[in-house]
């Protein structure tokens, strides 16, 4: 491969590593880092948080239209069919991602992706799972279709959009947004467990603190709680205390 384990601060824009998005290594000081595919916009500096493509609306609540069970003897994989779909969909967009029964027979399942068909507002397609339901899935049922965790990423909003991926080790230059075949891949890692510099906005967190995503500023980190009684995610706590617009070091938890 064109990455390797040991080394966290390469990078790549071989294709090929579309399959290990996600994938996590623990690196020998005790740190974690998860390999990603960058959206369409650069992150230009390190100590940003970043968070996976935004939800689609039109991938969840989706009707299950046929269900093929998976084959005792492993000929034929399970097979989840859906009918049309106002968003469209490229062949194995959703490789390596999930697929999450939300209501109806199966309800609850969390499956695995191993390919998907073209899906579009004219043409109904396929999603083959490498797994194999425990309960079998029927025209009753409804799912969510998820991509890979750390899929396309982007800067944290000030409202998130998805789940927070880690913070960025070094650049990464422009790739593709969910669902684009237009430019080029890009593949790194980011952290997202252990010590590691994280830009803070004006709501500092003192040593020991919790921190939570930014509301305010976009791809930076806050004392948890801060600004209202509304909590956000908490991603690990404070190891200096912060400085606004600076990089300090965080135990980072994602």
């Amino acid at each position: 491969m064109a990455l390797q384990a040991s080394g966290s601060f390469q990078s790549s824009t071989d294709a090929n590593l579309a399959t290990l998005v996600g994938s996590r290594w623990d690196l020998s000081d005790g740190r974690e880092a998860m390999l990603v595919s960058a959206g369409s916009t650069a992150i230009a500096t390190a100590g940003i948080l970043v968070q996976d493509a935004a939800i689609v609306a039109n991938a969840q609540g989706i009707a299950v239209t046929a269900f093929q069970a998976y084959s005792a003897n492993g000929n034929l994989p399970a097979v989840i069919s859906v009918g049309t779909n106002a968003t469209a969909v490229v062949v194995n967009q959703y490789q390596g991602g999930f697929v999450m029964v939300d209501s109806g027979p199966g309800i609850g399942q969390t499956l695995k992706i191993a390919s998907n068909s073209v899906v579009s507002s004219t043409t109904p397609g396929t999603f083959t799972l490498e797994d194999s339901p425990n309960t079998a899935l029927t025209t009753s049922s409804t799912v969510c279709i998820l991509p890979p965790h750390g899929a396309n990423v982007i800067v944290n909003p000030t409202t998130p959009t998805g789940a927070v991926a880690g913070v960025t080790l070094y650049p990464l230059s422009a790739g593709q947004s969910a669902g684009s075949t237009t430019g080029t891949p890009f593949y790194g890692f980011v952290a997202t467990r252990g010590l590691v510099g994280a830009t803070s906005d004006a709501t500092v967190a003192s040593v020991g603190q919790a921190i939570s995503p930014s509301t305010t500023t976009a791809g930076n980190i806050t004392v948890a709680l801060a600004g209202g009684t509304t909590p956000t995610a908490v991603i690990g706590y404070a190891n200096q205390t912060s400085v606004s617009a600076k990089s300090r070091s965080v135990f980072l938890q994602v």
